[in-house]
């Protein structure tokens, strides 16, 4: 415990620590590069590179606040845990891969950390070694494995221009659009967009510390970082590109919310929607507004997984929201923290989530856009509106359907929240004030009240709990509630296949008529075979008097 408590004491001075050096960075527009250099091949060089900016220093600055935070509830969390040693170096292992992903501006260094998240996550997912989390671990693999395919066809399309370093490509007016259109595919395979999404609501089968810091500032928000540093070179096909595959998986994230009732899950569907809306951001041109609201939704999603784990903990392991009720009479403290951070993830004025949200749907609004674009945009944020509300009213409007609690008293995951409640009321506010952003609202009115608007009008004419119920065909429920068969199709249509098709094997090969040919054959050769070496083995007489003549002829021989 002593060591884990030094451990968040370090994290949380190396975050106020990054976090002033990258205010000062951004301040003087100050950048900081530390080479050494290993040796030269065929005119490519080969050296590591720590890259020290106020981009790289504001996120690894929040990246060591959530794992401070997240070590410290999990002394709380895991205190019962017979393998909880190897649980926090399973943690600090994902902490070091998410620095060598931040710090490390070149291609072939990056790929230490982002295969380390990818292997990390995969041994996190299975961590409670049961059939579904393995399940889920080989989905989050196989899927992590298919980004890091397209990442390493990036990295050989580098060798044409001689190096993999940012600061070298960035001389470039252009790049190849091949190399780019792979390094976008390994984006949204780590982000889990359209169609690579049905690896992040399997991930639930992680502790929930795990989930705090996986879905909020480390695995699925690696690719929307690398996207932001290579926003540069986005043509217009690829703008097109990402603008559809983003609206496509905020309305799946969006639906899958509505329908779903695993508390865990619900916040994935959230955690995927948030982070199309940062990839939609920065495709229309608002890349740090973009980067803001990524660590702005860091602090209060990580919030919302830790206060989520102890209702579940509450409820004895049912993470079903339904089975819940009335929980502020529960935990009114943690109640309160969860209250806090879905307003911030539905961006109520003024919580942290507000003052990037509200920009960057401005700046949205304000620039040219298709409007049946900007008429599913802003769809896909009346849903997340929905769907909050629906969380909101099965938790703590609703009557109390589970009646066995387990009443929870750690000051360790009470801090940790309080810690992260602070930040995430304060830390928006903070980020536009320090870093001296100047942005200018000129905005129609009306525009204001779009989302109220139609939140109104479907919650009097068309009575929303009861159309999230069964208004709609069975079919349309069952396709909007399943992901649009995405976890069928990268699943379940494939393993089923490749086992069908081994069973077969099997039954032909080793069962049929190849079995009986070949290995009976073979066997019964050896067989016999061996009975006649046992048989020259045991006559050691005849044996002895063989050796002696052998020996005899090839004397008089020479």
């Amino acid at each position: 415990m002593l060591f884990v408590l030094n451990i968040n004491f370090f994290f949380f001075f190396v975050f106020i620590l990054f976090f002033l050096v990258g205010l000062m960075f951004h301040l003087y527009q100050l950048s900081l590069l530390l080479t050494y250099n290993f040796f030269f091949m065929n005119s490519c060089n080969f050296s590591l590179i720590f890259l020290l900016d106020w981009l790289s220093l504001m996120f690894l600055s929040v990246v060591f606040l959530i794992s401070g935070c997240v070590f410290l509830y999990s002394l709380g969390y895991m205190s019962g845990d017979s393998y909880v040693i190897r649980f926090y170096f399973l943690v600090f292992l994902f902490v070091c891969s998410m620095f060598f992903l931040i710090m490390m501006p070149d291609l072939m260094c990056l790929i230490l950390g982002w295969d380390g998240l990818g292997l990390v996550s995969y041994c996190l997912v299975i961590y409670y070694q049961s059939d579904v989390s393995l399940s889920s671990g080989y989905l989050t693999l196989f899927i992590n494995r298919l980004g890091d395919l397209f990442l390493i066809l990036s990295i050989c399309w580098c060798m044409n221009y001689g190096c993999w370093h940012y600061f070298y490509l960035f001389t470039f007016d252009n790049l190849n659009i091949y190399m780019i259109f792979f390094l976008i595919l390994a984006c949204l395979t780590k982000s889990a967009q359209f169609p690579f999404s049905s690896w992040l609501p399997a991930a639930m089968a992680a502790p929930t510390p795990v989930l705090s810091f996986l879905h909020s500032s480390t695995l699925v928000t690696a690719g929307v970082y690398l996207i932001i540093r290579f926003s540069k070179f986005l043509s217009s096909d690829l703008i097109f590109f990402l603008i559809n595959l983003s609206l496509l998986t905020v309305l799946l994230s969006g639906f899958g919310a509505l329908y779903e009732n695993d508390l865990s899950k619900i916040i994935a569907f959230s955690t995927m929607g948030q982070l199309s809306f940062m990839i939609f951001s920065i495709v229309m041109g608002s890349h740090y507004l973009g980067f803001i609201h990524l660590l702005i939704h860091a602090i209060f999603k990580s919030l919302l997984f830790l206060c989520s784990g102890i209702f579940i903990s509450l409820l004895m392991g049912s993470q079903d929201i339904r089975n819940m009720g009335n929980l502020g009479l529960q935990s009114p403290l943690i109640s309160s923290c969860f209250l806090i951070s879905l307003f911030s993830l539905c961006g109520v004025p003024f919580y942290s989530g507000f003052f990037s949200k509200d920009l960057i749907i401005e700046l949205v609004v304000l620039s040219e856009i298709n409007f049946f674009y900007l008429l599913i945009f802003f769809f896909s944020i009346y849903l997340t509106l929905v769907y909050s509300f629906r969380l909101f009213y099965f938790l703590f409007i609703c009557k109390i359907n589970f009646m066995i609690f387990n009443l929870i008293d750690n000051k360790y995951m009470k801090v940790s929240c309080l810690f992260l409640l602070f930040m995430s009321i304060i830390f928006g506010s903070c980020q536009f004030w320090l870093l001296d952003l100047c942005y200018v609202n000129v905005f129609d009115e009306y525009y204001k009240f779009l989302i109220i608007f139609f939140f109104i009008y479907f919650f009097i004419y068309f009575n929303v709990f009861t159309m999230l119920n069964m208004n709609l065909s069975s079919f349309i429920v069952y396709f909007l509630s399943q992901m649009w068969f995405l976890p069928f199709f990268s699943s379940t249509f494939i393993v089923s296949k490749f086992f069908n098709k081994s069973n077969f094997l099997f039954s032909l090969i080793d069962l049929g008529w190849t079995e009986y040919l070949v290995f009976t054959t073979i066997y019964n050769l050896i067989k016999n075979l061996n009975m006649h070496l046992d048989s020259l083995h045991l006559n050691s007489l005849k044996m002895y008097m063989l050796s002696y003549l052998m020996f005899i002829f090839f004397i008089l021989m020479i």
